[in-house]
């Protein structure tokens, strides 16, 4: 499972939502109930790491397949998809410069645009981000942080945040995700289910500048690096 990326298991999590509604409401097939099972004790087996609920997950899903016809559909389209992504790639991302901190304009996201608020000119304001879907990139590294403490704070269902920062710059990271994965630095990948992850890198009672991050997931990755 740790080879699965967290985009591979956000395609697969949603497939499987749509099946069960399908089956629940247009079909009328109770076997969805054996998918919803089967999929709780794998998720289950990935957390607490025990092959009985692997096992037991993996009885009721083939119980689901059986019995659900839209189910051997969707593993067709597993197959076509992971073929499918090896010819070509889709990548929706925003990029928010560190030219439109110093101009102050703020990004502004609903659920699937970005506008840009214009503030007042060449001052920073901590930056909010909510939206549903989407990639970000955010740069600060040809910016000057103000004397203090700097927010960002970015809340989303689905999509990849990546944050560029300079070497001066201590920062602390809070984020949570339902399925997501952490890229920190040089250290190795953490992967989350359903948890909270705090990092902190540098002194910030030394520094005068600190940056603190906030980022809520249900579904993405956050990769932090230093330029």
């Amino acid at each position: 499972m740790k080879s699965l990326t967290t985009k591979q298991l956000t395609t697969i999590f949603i497939m499987m939502l749509l099946i069960v509604f399908a089956e629940l409401t247009i079909f009328n097939n109770g076997g969805a109930f054996f998918l919803i099972i089967g999929a709780f004790l794998l998720y289950k087996s990935f957390v607490k790491e025990k092959k009985l609920y692997f096992w037991l997950g993996a009885f009721f899903i083939f119980l689901a397949i059986i019995t659900i016809w839209s189910l051997r559909f969707f593993i067709v389209c597993v197959i076509i998809y992971i073929l499918f992504k090896h010819l070509t790639k889709h990548h929706k991302e925003v990029t928010i410069l560190a030219k439109d901190f110093e101009l102050g304009t703020v990004q502004k996201n609903d659920f699937l645009h970005t506008s840009s608020i214009p503030m007042e000119n060449y001052k920073w304001q901590d930056i909010q981000i909510q939206n549903f879907l989407g990639d970000y990139t955010i740069d600060v590294t040809e910016t000057i942080l103000p004397a203090g403490t700097s927010v960002i704070t970015i809340r989303q269902g689905i999509g990849k945040i990546k944050i560029i920062l300079p070497y001066e710059i201590p920062f602390r990271i809070q984020y949570s995700a339902l399925i997501g994965e952490a890229k920190l630095l040089h250290y190795s990948p953490k992967r989350l289910w359903n948890e909270r992850l705090v990092f902190e890198d540098g002194d910030p009672n030394e520094a005068k500048r600190k940056l603190v991050i906030h980022v809520a997931t249900w579904l993405g990755d956050v990769e932090v690096i230093r330029k």
